[in-house]
């Protein structure tokens, strides 16, 4: 099963290109993770930050998954520096960072995690959190 196309702003496209580019991490799975992401940035649909659809994951997005070892809700993605998994906020540049950012709310996202490779389903996606957005958060979420 391939992934669907990414949607990224130029602006988070370049920031995360950045960030790959000099990024090392020790352990293989994080340094194949961030190649995977690299090259489906090289791949992905590009736009404006005004015409990113608001169901798209991007920084400071908050989401709800589902995978084979269970649900997560209200996880946040952010850049390395603001991850705590105590406070949900994960890291952008983590295995299951990296497989988040630039889906879309309803992908289901085959990536390699820690058990393998797995199946991921982006259940929800919360924009509200993000800079520059007034989307406002619907009541029971």
């Amino acid at each position: 099963m391939e992934n669907p196309r990414l949607i990224v702003s130029a602006k988070e496209r370049h920031l995360l290109n950045a960030r790959l580019t000099s990024y090392n991490p020790p352990e293989l799975q994080i340094r194949q993770s961030m190649d995977k992401l690299h090259a489906e940035l090289a791949e992905a649909e590009v736009r404006d930050e005004s015409d990113i659809p608001n169901d798209v994951v991007r920084l400071h997005s908050v989401v709800d998954i589902s995978t084979p070892a269970g649900r997560r809700v209200g996880l946040q993605l952010v850049m390395p520096a603001d991850a705590d998994l105590r406070q949900n906020r994960l890291s952008v540049m983590s295995v299951m960072g990296a497989a988040l950012i630039g889906y879309r709310q309803g992908s289901t996202i085959v990536w390699r995690l820690p058990k393998g490779e797995e199946t991921i389903t982006l259940e929800r996606v919360d924009n509200s959190m993000c800079p520059g957005t007034s989307i406002p958060m619907r009541k029971g979420r």
